[in-house]
């Protein structure tokens, strides 16, 4: 019989209570719960990061709504009284008791830091086994062979995990500054993401539309970190596809949006989509497919980086067109998932994707089912660090 585990799992969701960070924090504690775990979630943002407020849009003094948020999701998967908000803005631990707290970070078997942003406090590394996941590669590889506190940070933990699937094999410009980097995709919990129902209304995707100063120099090349700039080009898709509709939800479009309005895209406010973890899931679940493009660095490094939100999408039953980060290495494509490269292979990989819908979306879900499953990804995840 394998040893249930007494794990904390560290990441970001009461300071950002959105869709889709709601949900990744929730696939990483309720999947390693369903494995038979005891799991604690604990978020300490310290006095760098004010909690955002998703009815007012903007960051706040008060947690309340994130904690609210966090609450109910977590009650619903069995985990009342497992999650810890630690608020140096507002002076206060949220969640649980500090003497709680203290024992179970004494006690833990396994302590997993998920996107890196917790603090390097002592008390948060006693376990045995320390691990953190770089969700957001290429810019965290750049970031640890060029900054010294970045590099301390990440070599602080004993195993550290990249959703940049291809970068440990080698053969890119990416600098690995020597960590033995292990490769990782994001869990889904398959039955919290049914098929969604019919065929649904159009091609979508949810993000931020522009984010400033995450650029990289890598072998001489300045790569952006930019989705906005990347749209243009395929900013005339409606008319060129009239038959297969799509859409998009971006956080921060302001006067872009009626552009793209105006071109045939379904323009929605990221906000408005992502503010409530259920209205997420149901667009997601609503949508005929993902279509959406990737970060300069990942294409042009073919990282193989591959989105959490992606997952969901194939876990739904739902085809994913999406801009090639070299996933194709180790992801079947070209019936379920369809990489493309450029305006004219968009084109070409949309089509493809409505040539035959009921297969497609069979095929997606068999791959969410294959490679995406929590039981599967967190039971590897625990093999990689000596743990199962």
């Amino acid at each position: 019989m394998k040893r249930s585990l007494r794990i904390v799992v560290a990441g970001f969701a009461v300071g950002f209570p959105l869709g889709g960070q709601l949900w990744m924090m929730l696939h990483f504690a309720e999947g390693l719960s369903r494995l038979g775990h005891e799991v604690t979630f604990l978020e300490d943002t310290s006095n760098w990061a004010y909690p955002f407020d998703p009815v007012l849009g903007h960051p706040v003094d008060n947690s309340e709504r994130g904690r609210e948020a966090v609450d109910r999701l977590f009650r619903r998967a069995g985990l009342t009284g497992h999650w810890a908000y630690v608020s140096e803005i507002e002076g206060r631990l949220y969640g649980m008791d500090r003497a709680t707290l203290d024992r179970r970070l004494a006690e833990a078997d396994f302590f997993l830091n998920v996107s890196a942003v917790l603090p390097l406090k002592e008390e948060y590394f006693q376990a045995p086994v320390t691990a953190v996941i770089d969700t957001d590669p290429v810019f965290t590889q750049v970031k640890v062979a060029t900054d010294p506190w970045t590099r301390d940070y990440y070599r602080r933990h004993d195993v550290c995990f990249t959703y940049g699937y291809n970068l440990p094999g080698g053969g890119t410009d990416v600098p690995l500054s020597d960590v033995d980097w292990k490769p990782l995709l994001p869990p889904v919990i398959l039955d919290r993401w049914p098929v969604g129902q019919g065929r649904g209304d159009r091609y979508t995707t949810v993000g931020t539309w522009e984010a400033r100063d995450r650029d990289v120099e890598v072998a001489g090349r300045r790569l952006s970190w930019r989705k906005n700039v990347k749209y243009e080009a395929i900013l005339d898709l409606p008319s060129t596809l009239r038959d297969i509709p799509l859409g998009m939800a971006m956080s921060g479009m302001c006067n872009d949006a009626w552009r793209y309005a105006a071109a045939g895209w379904e323009v929605r406010e990221g906000l408005e989509v992502s503010r409530d973890p259920d209205t997420y899931r149901d667009y997601i679940r609503g949508s005929r497919g993902e279509f959406t493009i990737a970060k300069d660095q990942n294409v042009v490094l073919k990282s193989g980086w591959f989105s959490d939100r992606t997952a969901t999408y194939l876990a739904s039953g739902r085809p994913a067109v999406v801009e090639d980060t070299g996933f194709g290495r180790y992801l079947p494509v070209g019936e379920g998932l369809f990489p493309f490269e450029g305006h004219d292979g968009a084109v070409e990989a949309l089509r493809a994707a409505e040539a035959d819908p009921v297969r497609a979306g069979k095929v997606a879900r068999e791959i969410a089912g294959d490679f995406f499953d929590s039981d599967k990804v967190l039971a590897g995840l625990l093999r990689a660090c000596g743990l199962a």
